[in-house]
């Protein structure tokens, strides 16, 4: 029953999402494009205070299970914010205003230091837990709402790779045991991968990122860092900042 609870705890929020009504009353300092040519959307460089974020970020936690614990590290000589999880998960979000249009390419180091270790087949829902994970909020021109997620893959699913989770969508950027204790630099085309997921031939923003682990649905445990998140313009040329 708990487990149960748990994703359909989860399924309502997405459907909130997906109407466009998640979040909005936390929607302040929104990050917006400058006309860079790289727009730097999560730096973990310098600590933050993590409970309460600072304005425009957002601690998603869930009624039905315990938080993730954040926090700031250096590996390897790069500073980065630490996720741990343990039967365990939450989401921190960044608000941002950025058409895909401009700017369509996302970009991140991520390093897995605890991979999610389960039996449990990674494309059932009760083995949907990543050690790491990116979580996407687009909304197109009519106003409606997608989400998906970029993941670091277990045992079977590899770098471009989809799965769906009661119809929601996920894109394996990287994963695998050998991939485990060291830097990887990732760069995919927002643009490309939304039009795969969704027939939506119309303009499109992207109003959310979040870094999103997890390992409540196989009761294992997990630890991974993020560091740089950017979004990048395809040719590197600035624009003008018509804001």
């Amino acid at each position: 029953m708990r487990r149960f609870r748990i994703r359909l705890g989860l399924a309502l929020w997405m459907a909130m999402v997906s109407t466009g009504i998640a979040c909005e009353s936390s929607r302040v300092n929104v990050l917006a494009p400058d006309g860079s040519p790289s727009l730097l959307v999560m730096d973990f460089r310098e600590p933050f205070a993590l409970d309460p974020p600072p304005a425009g970020w957002r601690h998603r936690k869930f009624l039905t299970r315990a938080p993730a614990h954040f926090s700031f590290a250096t590996v390897e000589g790069v500073p980065a914010l630490r996720i741990e999880t343990d039967d365990s998960a939450s989401m921190l979000f960044r608000h941002v205003d950025v058409p895909l249009r401009e700017y369509p390419r996302l970009s991140w180091n991520w390093f897995v230091e605890q991979p999610i270790e389960s039996d449990t087949d990674e494309l059932t829902a009760e083995g949907d837990d990543h050690p790491a994970r990116l979580f996407l909020v687009f909304e197109n021109e009519d106003g409606e709402g997608r989400a998906m997620e970029i993941i670091w893959g277990n045992r079977v699913l590899r770098a471009g790779d989809y799965k769906y989770i009661n119809e929601f969508p996920h894109y394996t950027a990287n994963g695998g045991s050998e991939n485990v204790g060291r830097w990887h630099r990732e760069s995919v085309d927002l643009t490309r991968i939304y039009r795969e997921i969704w027939d939506d031939p119309t303009d499109v923003r992207l109003v959310d990122v979040a870094i999103f682990c997890d390992s409540d649905e196989t009761d294992s445990r997990s630890v991974a860092y993020f560091a740089d998140v950017r979004l990048d313009r395809a040719d590197g040329a600035r624009v003008p900042n018509t804001r």
